[in-house]
């Protein structure tokens, strides 16, 4: 299960309703790349597969493809904004270690 808390659904939701009428979701995707491996990847899509995974936000869907799901179990994603600006946060437990950027990771 991957769980969003209410900054991460309300973040998701702006964006999307700032691009209504261009996308109806997000899609959340890992792939291989980045000094350590993997990296998150963060698409507007309206196109939906039969085997996504989808959570619904407020305002549109979340979609991870099949493949990356397995990646994500447990994770839980936060948005935060503060004096250093804002961004989502990842709790990703199947994460070994990150680059020192904090922009990919390796998977235990």
């Amino acid at each position: 299960m991957i769980t969003l808390t209410d900054n991460a659904d309300i973040h998701l939701s702006s964006v999307l309703n700032e691009n209504v009428g261009m996308y109806t979701a997000i899609r959340l995707s890992v792939n291989s790349g980045g000094c350590s491996g993997f990296t998150y990847d963060w698409q507007l899509t309206s196109e939906e597969e039969d085997s996504d995974h989808i959570i619904e936000l407020d305002s549109g869907k979340l979609l991870i493809d099949s493949v990356s799901v397995l990646y994500l179990e447990g994770m839980t994603v936060d948005y935060k904004k503060d004096i250093f600006g804002q961004r989502l946060m990842i709790d990703n437990p199947n994460v070994k270690s990150m680059c020192g950027c904090g922009e990919s990771f390796q998977l235990a």
